[in-house]
């Protein structure tokens, strides 16, 4: 049966780029039932699709995300413990395939991103902002503590004292303060912000997506994998890598001077 996205736009291109775009700008994208089925259904049709090589995340209107649902908060209706907990591991039944996903992700925030959309920012390998945007890990404003998988992503982009500064203060920053951070990658105008991070997706559509996603999955466990365990990663990945298409035809070229497929400076010298 197909999905029907209510909470989103979701388009998959020929130019190996899928698109998934947060459309209820009218009450500034909340993490509502629509949008977690929205997600869900996305990444069925993104993962392992040999078709896509990038994925873009954006949101409509004043706010990327403002995060959770705070009027089914206000109705009590995670008043039973056991209900909420149940609801944090079904989300992040799908927030680590988002983490994990087998291609690179890319946030476009022209806006606000707090608590949860702070969280799904930062679920993407790359973070583009205009200088609208602002971040803020709103949680302890209304007693709680962060969730949507910011404990763990947060302290490894910015160090554990910045992380709790944020996280205890509840403090809005800015998109200067968080590209100083490690937050944002880049930033850009409002009306080239999406233009920039098109380009920057389809430059990326022209690598290894096998190489990328390997990559990808071994950088996210850095933090917590011993030396030997990161050995490991490579002894198993490098192998797979060796035996591909992609890179059969990279080292053909190599050794008869031809072009690179995949060369991000020549790229820039042309864009």
């Amino acid at each position: 049966m197909t999905h029907e996205f209510k909470a989103t736009d979701f388009s998959i291109g020929e130019d190996g780029i899928a698109r998934f775009t947060m459309t209820r700008g009218d009450i500034m994208n909340p993490l509502t039932e629509d949008l977690r089925s929205d997600f869900v259904a996305m990444l069925d049709q993104v993962q392992g699709n040999t078709d896509v090589k990038v994925l873009i995340i954006a949101g409509e209107g004043r706010a990327f995300s403002a995060g959770g649902d705070v009027k089914g908060m206000a109705n009590r209706q995670f008043a039973d413990p056991s209900v909420a907990q149940q609801r944090m591991y079904s989300t992040h039944n799908w927030l680590e395939r988002l983490w994990n996903l087998d291609c690179p992700v890319i946030a476009a925030v022209d806006g606000l991103a707090y608590g949860g959309g702070f969280a799904f920012a930062l679920m993407a390998d790359f973070v583009f902002a205009s200088p609208k945007a602002r971040f803020c890990s709103v949680f302890g404003r209304i007693g709680l503590m962060p969730d949507l998988g910011l404990l763990y992503t947060l302290p490894r982009i910015v160090g554990m004292q910045a992380a709790k500064d944020l996280m205890y203060t509840c403090r809005s920053i800015d998109v200067e303060e968080a590209r100083s951070m490690g937050i944002v990658y880049a930033i850009h105008p409002s009306d080239t912000l999406m233009g920039e991070v098109e380009t920057f997706a389809e430059r990326l559509t022209h690598g290894s997506k096998s190489a990328m996603t390997v990559t990808k999955r071994a950088v996210n466990k850095t933090f917590e994998a011993s030396y030997a365990e990161t050995v490991t990663a490579e002894a198993t990945g490098q192998p797979l890598l060796f035996t591909t298409d992609f890179h059969k035809e990279a080292a053909r070229r190599f050794v008869s001077k031809e072009p690179s497929m995949f060369d991000w400076d020549r790229m820039n010298k042309s864009g």
